[in-house]
């Protein structure tokens, strides 16, 4: 390709180094099943200081060139027309990160525009603040459109001073590969930029915090927290299909979406890094943390940084005292509750074994139950739903085929023997239900045979009682 060395001389294609480096046990080579573009292409290589044609697959955040890759979400990308006697024209595609190039030609325009659509899908997109503003509000900060007020985008803000560190630079990108990934809906996180700050846009979202629901008085009534639980749970399963670990499980890393009339969980911020020891088990290790901070929350504004295993011993063993009637926790609804929460804080637990937990199968058969209830009783007001597998990244919600829990009553078989609970639908409380259809319903609960379960109160905050049309 001789004919193309006035493009290499006039765009100073020898001052530059290469971007690739090697594929092989990378999170690229793990997470990035299914290639979006496939073509073979002129690319300059920086050995040799020409054109080769190469075969070139895009995934998810990556350009692969055979056993080589490159991050998108590290580049700026440029397009530029070149016509020389001999052609029609020729489009060069450079991608840009610090003294690093890659140049790309593609022959025709076709071609040009569909790797191009990928490229400001994932790539660096410049000037946040001339085509978004940014609302604070008491939520995940969200993105609107300057031209038109009706799109708006859930935003996570990344400081650009904390991320200099190199390794912290990495965990920031590979966050953005997993996003791409592991997303359940059409719509990918798009990445800006301004001097000091990162922007990843996601869908159309309002996000509270685990985190800010609990020290704003959100009630954990028992079956939105062991759905909440039961689909994290789901999400790590997904984690471990590819291989990888979320890393960053805690109560500020899990999201509501409270403009959503039904539960919907999305867990962000995930750490991984290549090559470390961690597990998906410690993430299991974290979620015992959470569901411990949850449970042993007393409403003093303070959440326990400390897991007290002595605490938790000696209240199971008090549970399971058929006549005790004291709880002075009030998210601590069952033994099984407990027993959960030991097995995730134990070294020996596995994915496999926490998902077909005893606390599941019996809530919903507390739900079935109600259910029940609710079809001998014509008054009955729903505040049952049945809401499809929130899987993030972000989770979310599924056009659903229904598969509920397994009703086979396990208490009497290994744990080993359990047959998989499959819930692509899992049924919970209306996370905005009108004060009537709350108390109505509050009477046909299903109680602890080990707790009583007097206190049963709506969530106070004005975020989630706020009637909202969901879109």
């Amino acid at each position: 390709m001789n004919n193309l060395k006035y493009l290499i001389d006039e765009l100073k294609m020898n001052e530059s180094n290469s971007l690739l480096r090697q594929k092989q046990e990378s999170l690229i080579e793990k997470i990035c099943q299914q290639e979006l573009i496939k073509e073979i292409l002129p690319i300059y290589q920086h050995k040799v200081k020409e054109f080769e044609s190469k075969e070139i697959r895009v995934y998810d955040n990556a350009i692969v060139i055979e056993s080589l890759y490159f991050e998108l979400s590290k580049c700026y990308h440029e397009i530029k027309f070149t016509k020389t006697k001999n052609c029609d024209g020729l489009y060069v595609i450079i991608l840009q990160y610090g003294q690093g190039r890659e140049f790309l030609i593609a022959n025709n325009e076709e071609l040009m525009k569909r790797i191009q659509v990928l490229l400001k899908r994932f790539c660096i997109n410049k000037n946040f603040f001339g085509k978004y503003k940014l609302l604070q509000m008491n939520c995940l900060p969200i993105s609107q459109a300057i031209k038109n007020n009706s799109e708006e985008h859930c935003t996570q803000v990344y400081e650009k001073k904390l991320l200099k560190d190199p390794k912290e630079f990495q965990i920031f990108h590979n966050s953005i590969t997993i996003m791409h990934a592991l997303k359940t809906k059409p719509c990918s996180p798009k990445l800006y930029e301004d001097n000091y700050k990162y922007y990843i846009l996601g869908e159309k979202m309002k996000l509270q915090s685990l985190e800010n629901l609990l020290l704003n008085g959100f009630d954990f009534r028992e079956i939105p927290f062991v759905s909440i639980i039961y689909m994290i749970l789901q999400n790590l399963q997904k984690y471990q299909q590819r291989n990888i670990y979320h890393g960053n499980i805690n109560l500020s890393s899990v999201f509501i979406n409270i403009e959503n009339e039904t539960l919907e969980v999305v867990i962000l911020f995930p750490r991984y890094v290549e090559n470390s020891n961690y597990t998906i088990e410690n993430d299991l290790y974290n979620l015992g943390i959470l569901i411990y901070q949850i449970t042993f929350y007393t409403m003093t504004n303070r959440i326990k940084q400390y897991v007290d295993l002595d605490l938790i011993n000696r209240i199971h063993n008090q549970m399971a005292d058929q006549n005790y009637k004291q709880n002075e926790y009030q998210f601590l609804y069952r033994v099984s509750q407990l027993d959960l929460l030991k097995q995730l804080l134990s070294p020996n637990i596995t994915l496999k074994r926490a998902i077909k937990h005893q606390w599941f199968v019996t809530i919903q058969q507390n739900i079935k139950h109600q259910q029940t209830h609710k079809q001998l009783n014509p008054n009955f007001l729903p505040t049952i739903v049945e809401i499809s597998d929130s899987l993030i990244i972000s989770s979310s919600l599924n056009d659903g085929k229904v598969a509920n829990f397994n009703q086979q009553t396990y208490q009497d078989q290994d744990p080993e023997e359990y047959q998989t609970i499959k819930c692509q639908i899992v049924n919970t409380i209306r996370m905005i239900p009108s004060k009537m259809k709350h108390d109505e319903a509050s009477q046909y609960l299903m109680k602890s045979k080990t707790v009583p379960n007097s206190q049963v109160k709506r969530a106070s905050l004005p975020e989630i009682t706020k009637q909202t049309t969901v879109k």
